[in-house]
């Protein structure tokens, strides 16, 4: 009975289909949407001059959006239990579609949009394996689907747009890396015990896959701070 208890205990705390499907659906309509508004934005001036003389305004966005990801990550089921936690990925969402437009404004505008497109592919590509197979998730199987995503929008910007081919090339490799990762995330630390997620905290879990993107970004920065200290 005891072996039972523990099998069942252990059970509990590895990601089911429905978690993962459910987290990768999540993100992926906040990706898509994000996209969406990017190339609008892109196609439309005004819109990046409104957002570069009102800079203020994706500052103090921002700032809500690191707020409402600290909050799904700390705050417990409070916030992770409907329709709280749909309430909370809905602002969240519209935060961070705003700011996927607002990085189009004020940084380099078609690298900007590229970068927000193959992620986009990532994502979908990832989702896509989630519901298309039954047995457990797995990088190889992944590869083909988030390479597909990320090369259409590879083909897209060599076709369309006049930029260099070795710059699209190193953007897609790291966002492949970042597809993979992204599954990782998913099936092994975000499921787990990790932030205590469980089954059916899917809405809460595409959430705080934005902040183990942050973290992953500070432990980079901090490598290569720490090499070109070394370095003489």
């Amino acid at each position: 009975m005891s072996d039972q208890y523990a099998f069942a205990q252990v059970s509990s705390t590895i990601p089911g289909p429905r978690f993962i499907r459910g987290v990768f659906l999540f993100h992926s309509i906040t990706w898509v949407l994000s996209f969406i508004l990017a190339k609008i934005t892109v196609a439309t001036p005004s819109i990046q001059q409104w957002q570069k003389d009102n800079w203020g305004v994706a500052l103090v966005i921002l700032i809500f959006w690191i707020g409402s990801l600290i909050a799904t990550a700390c705050g417990g089921r409070a916030l992770r239990n409907g329709p709280i936690n749909f309430l909370v990925y809905g602002l969240f969402t519209i935060f961070t579609i705003f700011l996927a437009s607002a990085a189009v404004s004020f940084f380099n505008t078609i690298i900007t949009y590229y970068i927000i497109g193959a992620i986009t592919g990532a994502v979908v590509g990832n989702a896509i394996y989630a519901f298309s197979t039954k047995t457990p998730l797995s990088i190889a199987g992944a590869a083909l689907y988030i390479l597909a995503g990320v090369s259409i929008f590879y083909q897209i910007f060599i076709i369309f747009y006049n930029v260099s081919l070795t710059c699209l090339a190193l953007i897609g490799i790291v966002i492949l890396l970042l597809g993979f990762f992204m599954l990782y995330d998913v099936t092994e630390v975000i499921a787990g015990a990790a932030y205590g997620f469980e089954g059916h905290q899917s809405v809460s879990g595409s959430i705080v896959l934005w902040l183990d993107y942050i973290l992953i970004l500070v432990r980079i920065c901090e490598a290569f701070t720490r090499a070109m200290r070394k370095s003489p």
